[in-house]
């Protein structure tokens, strides 16, 4: 019987005591690629004239069950022809397994060299220490189950070359396994290599995602909304409608609609609504795209807001008032309709200056808000845009026929509402309960002139009145002295009774 050399043997002698000792009984079980197989056969014979085709099968079966399943046969094979000095051709001949590899879950520490085909499922941004190594964490997974990776240095600008993206399916070859803080670690150093591959058969990248606990999701964009500090992308996940917030950075991601994307390590914001926002260690990767014909998304006019809820993404309506909140920051901006009104809560000072100089009744739209338990909100990235005037078909004269009145009221009731802004400039805002003998309106302003009428002061005097502390008490007498005073209005009145009043004068 023939016999491979002392040297073959005592290497064959070693390489299976360390993975004996390094292995668990439940090693991954043995498969076989035939045509691979049959081509290293074919090779050794070709150079060893000496061995049977039934001596080179049987010397791959021995080492298939002395290394107790852990290879398969074309691995084995491939042991075999190194073992007797059979060269054999370079990689890219087709003679490299990457269908022989271990299992996520048979990995333990200690094991080296090892091979891996595996799908990225996470890809933290890179890493610089400061002894200057490079570092590039991963999630590696299969259906076995999950792995934390970290490649160094050389692999580490590997990985970044292959422009991966969470999905992909890598090969990764000459990796080590060690424990880090009581988890095992797959560790991508000196020598290790990395490859992405064009198909695997491995579970998708959603189930994995769940499986290994990763904070991430995959969504289609249906509307993105720009504003000056990033934008709001609106779409739709697995489990509903969605908003990412992306700040404008340098670098930052365009997205479009259409765009299948997938968002990793958001910070989820409050609420019922899938709102998120990305940090410092979030990342956005296009997957793809997909057509999208028809967005759920809405941009309602203030009638027809009621009912769309987590859809609604922008309201249009005629303006009547940014009034300052009663609890903390924040602005109530309404709109009103013909039937009803709505209130959008914002809370950017910037565009609380811009928009309480707007005059009552010009038609606006605001994009970027977003359903919440206490009505409608503004997200951080938003558009607001000015549509203009509408001209009344005709002029009510009693507040009981609605639409577009002008007519003389009695106050009933006076608040004003205050706040001072960051750069002490005073936000006003007014609630007025008027009655013109036929029916009662609530008349809102932020309007400047409008304010000056109501206290009977010139815009420079509020300012000073609010530098010197004394705003709150000239607001309170003012309220107080125009209680049953006689108001001339003007301006549109939707049926729940919200007035905004294009013209008012007390007299």
């Amino acid at each position: 019987m023939e016999r491979v050399s002392a040297e073959a043997t005592l290497h064959l002698s070693d390489t299976t005591e360390t993975l004996h000792r390094l292995m668990r009984s439940d090693s991954v079980s043995a498969k076989r690629s035939p045509l691979a197989v049959e081509r290293v056969i074919e090779r050794i014979l070709s150079l060893r004239k000496d061995l049977s085709r039934e001596r080179v099968e049987a010397m791959i079966k021995e080492r298939v069950a002395e290394l107790e399943g852990l290879i398969d046969e074309e691995t084995a094979a491939l042991l075999v022809a190194k073992e007797l000095g059979v060269p054999l051709p370079p990689l890219e001949s087709g003679f490299e397994n990457k269908t022989a590899k271990l299992l996520v879950k048979d990995l333990i520490p200690g094991l080296k060299r090892i091979k891996l085909i595996a799908r990225l499922v996470r890809l933290p941004p890179p890493l610089q220490l400061n002894s200057g190594k490079k570092l590039q964490r991963m999630v590696l997974a299969d259906e076995s189950g999950c792995v934390d990776a970290v490649a160094w240095d050389g692999a580490a600008d590997a990985v970044r070359s292959l422009s991966l993206k969470p999905g992909d399916c890598i090969y990764v070859k000459n990796a080590s396994v060690s424990e880090y803080r009581g988890r095992i670690e797959l560790v991508l150093g000196e020598g290790a290599e990395v490859e992405k591959l064009g198909t695997c058969n491995l579970p998708e990248l959603e189930e994995l995602l769940t499986q290994c606990g990763v904070n991430a999701f995959t969504m289609v964009v249906h509307e993105v909304v720009g504003g000056s500090g990033g934008y709001c992308a609106y779409g739709v996940t697995r489990e509903g409608v969605a908003c990412v917030l992306v700040q404008a950075e340098s670098g930052a991601l365009s997205l479009k609609r259409g765009d299948l994307v997938l968002v990793q390590d958001p910070r989820r914001l409050p609420g019922g609504l899938q709102r998120y926002r990305l940090t410092r260690m979030s990342r956005v990767f296009v997957l793809g795209s997909q057509p999208v014909n028809d967005s759920p998304f809405r941009i309602a006019s203030v009638d027809d807001v009621q009912g769309l809820s987590e859809y609604l993404i922008g309201v249009r309506g005629r303006f009547a008032a940014a009034l300052p909140s009663k609890r903390g920051a924040g602005v109530i901006t309404v709109l009103v309709g013909s039937l009803t009104s709505v209130n959008v809560l914002m809370f950017d000072d910037p565009l609380i200056t811009e928009i309480r100089t707007l005059k009552p009744g010009m038609v606006i739209e605001v994009l970027g808000v977003y359903s919440s338990e206490k009505g409608l909100r503004l997200n951080p990235f938003y558009s607001v845009r000015k549509l203009g005037w509408e001209n009344p078909a005709k002029v009510s004269e009693t507040l009981a026929e609605g639409g577009y009145v002008s007519c003389c009221t009695t106050v009933l009731s006076l608040s004003f509402r205050l706040r001072l802004l960051a750069n002490g400039e005073p936000l006003l805002g007014a609630v007025i309960s008027v009655d013109d003998g036929t029916a009662r309106a609530r008349l809102l302003t932020s309007y400047g002139p409008h304010v000056q009428e109501l206290t009977g002061s010139s815009w420079d005097e509020i300012r000073e009145y609010a530098s010197s502390g004394v705003l709150p008490h000239v607001l309170s007498f003012c309220e107080e002295y125009l209680r049953g005073a006689e108001l001339e209005v003007e301006g549109w009145l939707s049926r729940d009774g919200v007035l905004a009043a294009t013209k008012l004068k007390v007299l």
